[in-house]
């Protein structure tokens, strides 16, 4: 069995997902995640057509969306009830 160099292994970490492996990992449809890279809360490349996502892109995506449990400062507990609540951004209703 040959060793991995700590170069390949790094790429290999960031290899191109396509659409289905990269909804299948974040628990979406299909329909999810390309509204999710129109809202521009994903990055994603374009190759011969085709959307691609990098793994580190959604190793990102889950850690900005994973909550603290054992949150002890003041910003973390903001973090986690921003995330619980959906959001502390107001949307823009006409009234």
């Amino acid at each position: 069995m040959r060793a991995v160099s700590g170069e390949r292994k790094e790429k290999f970490a960031d290899r191109l997902l396509n659409t289905r492996e990269a909804a299948h990992l974040l628990n979406v449809s299909t329909r999810t995640l390309q509204r999710m890279r129109s809202e521009h809360r994903i990055g994603y490349v374009v190759l011969r057509g085709k959307c691609r996502y990098r793994q580190s892109e959604i190793d990102r995506l889950l850690a900005d969306c994973t909550i603290v449990e054992d949150a002890a400062t003041p910003t973390e507990l903001k973090r986690n009830h921003t995330l619980r609540t959906g959001g502390s951004k107001p949307k823009g209703r006409r009234t």
